[in-house]
């Protein structure tokens, strides 16, 4: 999976020159470029959103570790919102008590009856098997647990 992280200095020429390397990788395969490159194109006009994007970029990338890479530090971090609906679609009729157990966390958490470290070993073992949901959640929950705490009340 892309990870997803953002450098504060990136620059128009940082993605430039990441463009140009995506196309000397795919000179031999052109198609995979240009649909790249449409990709981006979908994304910039809003066509396209962008989980399907990462999607789409790490099946076209999956053999070219450092492209992914590269990728990802152009993506935007992941909110807490977007784990919240991706949370909610995901479960909502898989296994519907997993965003009440969430919920439940977070509310102990915010009572002070359980500690970072206890929240983030539960979640864990609730989202087994969701590895994107856990990396996720632990990436934002340990940055700033309280208002991580609050937002997730909410679901």
């Amino acid at each position: 999976m892309v990870g997803r992280r953002v450098s504060p200095a990136l620059t128009k020429d940082d993605a430039h020159s990441y463009i140009i390397a995506v196309k000397e990788t795919f000179h031999d395969e052109p198609t995979k470029y240009q649909e790249f490159i449409k990709l981006l194109n979908g994304v910039c006009d809003h066509r396209v959103d962008k989980y399907s994007v990462i999607a789409r970029v790490e099946e076209l990338m999956k053999d070219h570790q450092d492209l992914l890479l590269g990728f990802s530090v152009f993506l935007p971090p992941v909110s807490v919102e977007d784990f919240i609906n991706k949370l909610k679609t995901r479960f909502q009729s898989l296994d519907t008590h997993v965003v009440g157990a969430i919920r439940g966390l977070m509310k102990m958490f915010k009572e002070g009856k359980m500690s970072v470290k206890e929240v983030q070993e539960e979640v864990i073992d609730v989202l087994f098997y969701h590895e994107d949901l856990i990396e996720d959640f632990l990436r934002f929950f340990t940055k700033n647990p309280v208002s991580t705490a609050s937002l997730l009340l909410q679901l």
